[in-house]
């Protein structure tokens, strides 16, 4: 009796859901719209162009005396590091020193020069004024007794050969005067040169920006300390560093791009030219676009455990923010197809029946199943070719089999007669068993 009273409960049940004017079946109203299939993944930001700073080639001890601060938005031309080089300023000054002790020499030495050549030119007079002298007296010669003949003839010999060794002294002391002051005045040009080199070196301890953007500050080489501690870190002031060594970063704002990892399975998804939604977690209703412009062959394992395969793919920006710093965190969103104006329907509406896809439409508070074909799809949707005109209501789960309507047009009346003979076929047996307890 009890298991009686259980089939007719049932039966009135399900006579009552055949008349319920609403329907417990989840359902979704049909519109064009976009179909975007889409690979989702996380990226760093970064610049295409990064301005290395390094320090200048200077052949001594270097020490951070200012630093411009990490993340701080410079300007082409700005001061962002000051060098401290002790022993490059020693040899400087020394090097200054000694070219005044040089100029002072050369000053001597010309003074002295010119004394020695007034000298030779005052005995080089004084010949000259003997010479005339002589020549008067040799006016008389041919009055004069033979013995002072001779004693004038000798006298005019003596003073021209005095003449003749002033005249080769006085040249010679030119010579020498002149080499003398070329001498120093080569040695005072090559200390010049020395001063100016480390005038230049000491100008250069002094870096300025080579364009717009934010500071960065490079990592100091790995050195192994006593102990067998290591020594590294970022450069900051105070750092002791080397000639020629990388100090800063400065990536150029101006373009950016996106860096992500993506497994072997989207990686083959992915082309260039594809557009990329961008958007940057860290700072507020900063979103962008971009495009792939670029992928490489290099793999490597997420962590040395997993054997998946990840490779890069680089993002360009279309359009760059100030907010936009290097190292940011990046959300991006890579449209692999997208279809304009066109009928979507959720993968979870589509039902395969006898290899057919059906969706059921709404009607009159029952389902039709109406066959369908599809061109694109993917896990969640599908883009439906063939028909559904777009404005129907459709289930997002199967009807129960007492809200399917059989009255399907002559395209699908074939096809759906076997589900209307085997809901047929299971109220009989619900009425005969409800008979057969009756009896």
């Amino acid at each position: 009796m009890k298991y009686l009273i259980y089939y007719i409960l049932f039966s009135l049940f399900i006579l009552s859901a055949c008349h319920r004017k609403t329907s417990p079946v989840l359902t979704y109203g049909l519109k064009h719209s976009v179909y975007m299939e889409t690979i989702e993944s996380e990226g760093t930001v970064q610049a295409v162009n990064n301005n290395i700073v390094v320090t200048p080639r200077v052949y001594s001890g270097l020490q951070v005396a200012h630093l411009a601060k990490e993340g701080a938005l410079v300007k082409k031309g700005d001061t962002v590091c000051i060098l401290d080089a002790p022993e490059l300023m020693k040899t400087f000054e020394q090097y200054k020193t000694d070219l005044e002790k040089i100029e002072a020499s050369k000053d001597s030495l010309e003074a002295n020069q010119a004394m020695q050549l007034s000298m030779l030119e005052a005995q080089v007079e004084t010949n000259k004024a003997q010479m005339e002298i002589t020549m008067l007296d040799s006016v008389q010669l041919k009055f004069a007794p033979e013995v002072k003949q001779k004693l004038i003839t000798l006298e005019m010999e003596k003073v021209m050969i005095e003449k003749m060794k002033l005249e080769k002294k006085l040249a010679a002391q030119k010579k020498i005067s002149n080499s003398e002051i070329s001498q120093i005045v080569s040695r005072i040009a090559m200390q010049k040169n020395q001063i100016q080199m480390y005038q230049s070196q000491i100008n250069s301890l002094f870096i300025i920006s080579p364009s717009d953007g934010f500071v960065m500050h490079a990592e100091m080489p790995s050195l192994y300390a006593p102990g067998g501690s290591t020594v590294g870190g970022k450069i900051e002031e105070g750092s002791k560093v080397f000639s020629s060594m990388p100090l800063l970063q400065i990536p150029d704002i101006s373009k950016m791009q996106v860096s992500v990892e993506v497994p072997e399975a989207d990686y083959k998804r992915i082309n260039n030219d594809q557009k990329v939604e961008i958007k940057i977690e860290s700072v507020s209703n900063l979103e962008t676009t971009g495009k792939i412009i670029r992928k490489s062959l290099a793999t490597k394992n997420r962590d040395e455990k997993s054997q998946i395969k990840s490779y890069e793919v680089i993002i360009s920006v279309d359009s760059c923010d100030s907010r936009m710093k290097p190292g940011l965190g990046a959300s991006c969103r890579i449209i692999i197809n997208e279809v304009k104006d066109t009928l979507v329907v959720p993968s979870a509406a589509i039902f395969t029946k006898d290899s057919t896809k059906i969706v059921y439409v709404a009607k009159d508070h029952k389902f039709i199943p109406v066959t369908i074909e599809t061109s694109v799809t993917n896990s969640s949707e599908s883009i439906v070719s063939k028909g559904l005109k777009g404005d129907e209501i459709i289930a997002l789960m199967e009807p129960p089999y007492f809200l399917i309507s059989h009255e399907a047009n002559s395209e699908n009346s074939v096809k759906n007669k076997t589900s209307s003979v085997k809901s047929d076929r299971l109220r009989k047996d619900s009425l005969n068993k409800i008979v057969v307890l009756k009896n």
